[in-house]
């Protein structure tokens, strides 16, 4: 799949964002915050959905625009044509995608689910994108077993999320329980079964007598509890005959009470004392109020007489002349503001006209939109070419820079330059190296093989030896005997055939010549010697990959020197009609200065603000004309106001003055309208006082009456006798309270009428003396149940003693829960081994299976990055090893910080590769060559632009100026 391009709405502070991708490598460049973790988290929630609260990362939502997502362009490789994944904020939290294809159908979300293969987010990241983070975690203090794991789950997994798991099990596997642990919790809970179940074991044999202690301790128990039931019972005699001794002189003034209140009751009116005293104040106060007000009433009459009162007319006339004022003190006043804003507008204009150049008004001057609009036309147009005037000289001098550079880079590679037939030499020294080197291998495999043979064939040799000296030694000791018993011809058969034998064995063990490890040797000894003689006569000590690269650059950088040469004529041709269109719009606004009358010195910026002041001195002007008319108008009407009112006026004793004839008429009008006021206030008072009066006097009669009936009441003849019945009613009113009291407080104790008189017949030495009979019952009592408690003490201290550790039943009961909870962290244990073994299963097979296919294309690609220096990547049982061009073979904990990232390198790519039967998606790289130096980040580039088949996005924030501008992205001036 390729990125055609991006278009995004809104995500983070992009918006309305448009760029092209097209291309097989591209160089996302912008400086720090310009966007690019912004841009590569919008091409992942496209693809994927938009981050949900789980993924813990930050959604992106803008807050300057309304839209929140963008669409993407991509190609696949089944030939559709492009495709559009557009993903805008909807109902779900993932978003809402619409994918559109190029016949102009659409697709759902699962679609792209398949066409993707099933890949999710994470999985994704962990593969397809790498940072410099993924590059630094190697150089951190890693063991070798670490660096392996990391390493080979660089090339098999993509990801660390199975060793996240295993090392989260491993840690609860060693916190439940450990083989001789101390602090897991599965063996602290063995340890306290084990104390549990020896303390249970000391119980059970003393189990016997504590039975006998605890049927003793019931006996004990019960006899106590019967006798404290009766202490109990003669504790609650004791306690009424005590209260009945406490009560005892309540009861007896009850009694009292009771007698002296066996009378008819007596009444009195209620608070008649208060009533009484306040009638008879109340009485004494109206009479003297009732004096003081007739003589008030007296003086008042007397004042009112001497008031004399205005005519209603001249009233009327002054009122309504005084509602005028406002109005009048109104046109003088806008009389005054006038003349100060025709002032103040005269003023004004003749500062408007010294801004803009006049020296008298031009009210002729045509100031309308048509023209205001134009002169902004050609403003806008000039500040346009002005801009393009100081892109082109800034892109000039900056091409200008780039080719100095160019040149100084020229004359440094063309005296770098190694000559072709130095090259050819070289070349032709490397063939006969590899020549050496393969015949070398050779010799020693024929050599080997040589060896072999010789030693099978001696062997073989060494036993026919054996067998026919065994045989013609047998043959001839038959012979002789044969001869000896005169068997001569069978005797000489027999001494014939050893001696063939013994002549055979002869011709067969003839040592062999060894020509051919000598031709071997005799032709590698050749070849060296002719490797030598190159060597001293020509000078070859240069690598040849990178002669090759000089002349590579040589002719890149005369390339670029004559594309900016072009490029840098074109750019001045454009300046130059650039320059021609800065006259003409310089010329039209001189004209459109010499129109308007203004100062031709003015800067361009401000005709605009010009036409706008010359608008202002026009509505000036008029409005100074309007301010005129409405002066004059004002000031006639003040003039026949002045004509009515200056001869009413001096009728009433008042002389017309402009500034101060209102004055008078409001102090005339207050001195009639306090006469009139005087006049009514002091007639309010006289009918005041004398309802006030009249009130009073009935006051005095209903007192005089309300205190007869007072008296009658309790038929009193006088005051004197009137406070005796009030008294003997007070006394018989507290008896009754205190009698009230006391039968309360009796009921509340429990006292019954029968009680009560019983106990007032009786004496308290009486009731004394039971108490004391009593209170030595109780102390039997007590006696008695103080012998039993202790030995009821022995008997619990003996049962302490047996439950010591505590109770036995407590303690299986304790031992069952234990046992329980072994058993349910057991089981725990067991499931998190299980699935432990169940993972390392899984990423054991995909090793098994994924790292062979890894390894084999990482060889290509780590001896690419290295320029050769590492001509192999092994895996076997011990993990991963590297083999240099020397021969040696280093463990990766060996190697340099740079060469340990080129190989982490190799096998993300490689893994890469290896995936491509399943996926085919775009690299993401994040600034993951940051930290290289100048050499190896241009290898990599170079592998990546050239060797990598998958599309590959590259952020960065260093620039690197040998890709092409049509594979480069700038994002500075594209972020909002």
């Amino acid at each position: 799949m390729k990125i055609l391009s991006l278009n995004i709405y809104g995500y983070g502070k992009i918006a309305e964002t448009e760029l092209k991708t097209s291309t097989p490598f591209v160089q996302i460049f912008g400086e720090n915050e310009a966007g690019k973790s912004t841009m590569q988290s919008f091409i992942h929630s496209v693809l994927f959905g938009f981050p949900t609260r789980k993924e813990q990362e930050p959604r992106r939502e803008p807050r300057m625009h309304n839209m929140y997502g963008g669409k993407l362009v991509v190609d696949f490789e089944d030939g559709e044509g492009p495709v559009e994944i557009e993903r805008v904020k909807g109902n779900k939290v993932q978003g809402d995608v619409k994918i559109y294809m190029n016949d102009g159908t659409s697709r759902s979300a699962d679609w792209l689910v398949r066409k993707l293969n099933y890949i999710d987010k994470r999985t994704y990241r962990s593969i397809f994108s790498f940072d410099v983070l993924g590059l630094q975690d190697i150089h951190k203090n890693m063991t070798e077993d670490k660096l392996q794991e990391y390493l080979l789950r660089a090339g098999a997994l993509g990801s660390h999320e199975y060793d996240e798991m295993l090392s989260a099990i491993d840690q609860e596997l060693k916190d439940l329980y450990k083989k001789n642990g101390i602090n897991p919790e599965i063996n602290q809970e063995l340890v306290e079964l084990q104390e549990i179940n020896e303390k249970i074991r000391k119980l059970e044999a003393e189990e016997a007598n504590y039975k006998h202690l605890t049927t003793e301790q019931l006996k004990y128990e019960e006899s106590i509890n019967a006798k404290r039931d009766a202490l109990n019972q003669l504790d609650t005699v004791r306690k009424q005959k005590i209260k009945e001794i406490m009560y005892h002189k309540d009861i007896k003034d009850w009694k009292t009470l009771e007698g002296v209140l066996n009378v008819e009751p007596l009444v009195f009116p209620e608070k008649g004392i208060e009533r009484y005293e306040s009638l008879k104040n109340s009485y004494d106060q109206a009479k003297k109020d009732i004096d003081l007000r007739l003589e008030k009433l007296k003086v008042l009459k007397h004042e009112i007489g001497q008031v004399e009162l205005p005519d209603e007319k001249n009233i009327e006339y002054l009122e309504s002349l005084k509602t005028k004022e406002p109005e009048i003190n109104q046109k003088n006043l806008e009389v005054d503001r006038l003349k100060h804003s025709i002032e103040n507008l005269e003023d004004e204009i003749e500062l408007l006209q010294k801004d803009i150049g006049w020296q008298e008004e031009h009210m002729e001057v045509d100031d309308s939109n048509i023209i205001r609009e134009s002169v902004q036309t050609l403003l806008a147009k000039l500040d346009e070419v002005t801009l393009e005037e100081q892109y082109l000289v800034r892109e000039i001098d900056h091409i200008k820079s780039d080719i100095r550079q160019l040149d100084q880079e020229i004359a440094d590679l063309e005296d770098s330059q190694i000559s072709d037939s130095r090259i050819r030499v070289k070349k032709e020294v490397l063939d006969k190296e590899v020549e050496l080197k393969e015949k070398g291998k050779m010799y020693q495999l024929i050599e080997k093989e040589y060896e072999r043979e010789k030693r099978e064939r001696n062997r073989t040799k060494r036993n026919q030896t054996f067998l026919i000296l065994g045989i013609s030694t047998i043959t001839m000791i038959i012979g002789v005997l044969y001869l000896v018993n005169s068997e001569f011809t069978l005797g000489s058969v027999f001494v014939g055939i050893a001696l063939v034998a013994s002549i055979f064995l002869l011709l067969t063990n003839r040592e062999e010549e060894e020509n051919l490890k000598s031709d071997y040797e005799h032709e590698v000894a050749k070849l060296q010697d002719e490797i030598e003689t190159l060597k001293s006569e020509n000078d070859v000590n240069f690598d040849l990959n990178d002669a090759r690269d000089l002349k590579m650059d040589l002719r890149t950088q005369k390339s670029k020197r004559i594309s900016f040469n072009v490029k840098i004529e074109e750019l001045k041709e454009t300046l130059a009609i650039k320059e021609t269109n800065h006259d003409r719009l310089n010329t039209d606004l001189f004209d459109v200065k010499r129109k308007l009358k203004i100062n031709p010195d003015i800067e361009n910026k401000y005709i605009v603000d010009a036409i706008h002041t010359i608008r202002d001195i026009k509505q000036k002007r008029n409005q100074i004309s309007r301010h005129n008319v409405e002066k004059d108008n004002v000031i006639k009407s003040l003039q026949d106001f002045k004509r009515e009112v200056k001869d009413d006026v001096r009728k009433l004793g008042i002389t017309y003055y402009d500034a101060s004839i209102f004055y008078e008429v409001n102090q005339k009008l207050t001195e009639y309208n306090e006469n009139i006021s005087n006049s009514k206030q002091l007639d309010e008072q006289i009918k005041l006082l004398e309802n006030e009066i009249s009130v009073m006097e009935e006051r005095v009669s209903s007192s005089s009456k309300e205190i007869d009936e007072l008296f009658d009441y309790v038929d009193a003849d006088d005051e004197e006798e009137y406070y005796y019945h009030a008294r003997k009613f007070e006394e018989y009113q507290n008896n009754l309270e205190q009698f009230k009291n006391l039968s309360d407080k009796l009921d509340e104790e429990l006292f019954d009428y029968d009680l009560r008189n019983d106990l007032a017949s009786l004496m308290l030495a009486d009731l004394k003396e039971e108490e004391e009979g009593i209170n030595k019952q109780v102390e039997h009592f007590n006696e008695m149940v103080q012998d039993e408690q202790k030995v009821l003490a022995e008997i619990n201290q003996e049962i302490n003693i047996l439950e010591s550790d505590g109770k036995l039943s407590e303690l299986n009961h304790q031992y069952e829960m234990k046992k329980s909870l072994i058993q349910g962290l057991s089981e725990d244990y067991l499931s998190l081994n299980y699935i432990r073994l169940l993972i390392e299963t899984h990423i054991k097979a995909i090793k098994d299976e994924r790292l062979p296919i890894v390894i084999e294309e990482a060889r290509s690609i780590f001896q690419f990055v290295t320029k050769g220096r590492y001509i192999n990547v092994i895996y076997d049982d011990d993990g991963i090893t590297v083999k240099h061009s020397n021969g040696q073979v280093f463990h990766p904990l060996e190697l340099s910080q740079s060469t340990k990232e080129m190989l982490y390198i190799s096998l993300r790519l490689s893994l890469i590769k290896a995936l491509q039967g399943y996926y085919k998606l775009p690299l993401i790289i994040d600034d993951a060559f940051v930290h290289f130096d100048k050499e190896r980040k241009k290898i990599i580039m170079d592998y990546l632009r050239s060797e990598v088949k998958d599309q590959v996005l590259y952020f960065t924030c260093n620039l690197d100026t040998s890709i092409p501008s049509n594979q480069t992205i700038r994002l500075k001036e594209k972020v909002k």
